[in-house]
């Protein structure tokens, strides 16, 4: 699982071990004469959850990431807690953090450390951003003169669209990834029943026909954001290539599988395999880099 509190990234530095997620609500009891008492719904208490972390030496530094997570608990400030999968769960503070080392080396270093971290729900709200300074400078000017200085300031897409964006390109990579199960498994299949094999190929066929637009589509949105938005450059321009090879390569697998027949599924099958090889390899690098960019586009961090 990978997820960012603030500018912690725990996949980088750890591996979860557990997250547990609590939430409930208040009710008011009201007595009554001559009865039993009612209740009333008051508000939904604050969301807490913990996290228990793995730190190892083969990974991180477990003494400089235990300091990273004791700093962000006495600034007191509220941070966002991304998942892997874009999902923003809310703004959260660090209430509680513990540790036990586990093992060490011969000179007392840490070399593997247990941590519990409790977060619980911030609730109230930050302070806004600062707006660009063009807004606080142009109200004396004329209509005319506004229109035109705002036309050519050269204002940054929105943040939404970036989230839509990231969102439509993990949705055709989870329709890639279906593909090349299905390939995988079907090559199995065909060793040793070819008729079930070629009779499940059109619709592999046709799932390929469906990723492609989406794909072509998702890489082209997420371009658009690398000028604007220097801050997400390093984060982007990587993905762009690869997934413009995985487009590359499903076709070219498509291509493969065509004319199949009884006599030569199997051969075929085998081939498509060997073509989207790669793209099989490398799930977790891409992975990562599109969670990253989530993450980045969900806590704003593109805007610092």
């Amino acid at each position: 699982m990978y997820a960012v509190l603030g500018d912690i990234e725990f996949d980088l530095i750890s591996y979860f071990d557990g997250l547990e997620q609590r939430a409930g609500s208040d009710y008011a009891e009201h007595g009554r004469i001559g009865g039993k008492p009612v209740l009333q719904f008051v508000g939904d208490r604050l969301d807490e959850i913990r996290i228990d972390l793995v730190l190892h030496a083969a990974y991180c530094q477990p003494d400089a990431e235990l300091q990273r997570l004791h700093a962000a608990r006495q600034q007191h400030q509220a941070l966002a807690l991304v998942l892997g999968n874009g999902d923003h769960k809310g703004l959260f503070v660090i209430t509680d953090l513990s540790s036990s080392g586990r093992q060490s080396d011969s000179k007392g270093n840490l070399l593997a450390v247990e941590a519990q971290l409790s977060l619980r729900e911030f609730g109230g709200q930050l302070a806004p951003a600062p707006r660009p300074g063009l807004l606080g400078t142009v109200s004396g000017l004329p209509q005319a003169k506004l229109s035109q200085t705002l036309a050519g300031a050269g204002f940054k897409p929105n943040l939404q669209g970036l989230a839509q964006a990231v969102s439509q390109v993990k949705t055709v990579v989870g329709q890639v990834r279906t593909v090349v199960n299905d390939v995988r498994e079907l090559k199995d299949l065909a060793r040793r029943d070819p008729l079930s094999a070629l009779g499940r190929v059109p619709d592999v066929l046709t799932d390929v026909q469906t990723a492609l637009p989406g794909l072509s589509q998702g890489v082209g949105r997420l371009k658009t954001f690398i000028q604007p938005f220097s801050h997400l450059a390093d984060t982007i321009k990587p993905l762009v290539p690869q997934f413009q090879k995985m487009g590359q390569q499903i076709t070219a697998m498509a291509r493969s599988l065509e004319g199949c027949t009884l006599d030569n599924v199997a051969d075929k099958l085998g081939q498509a395999a060997d073509t989207i090889r790669d793209i099989d390899n490398n799930w977790p690098d891409r992975d990562l880099a599109l969670a990253k960019l989530a993450a980045r586009a969900a806590v704003r961090s593109i805007l610092e």
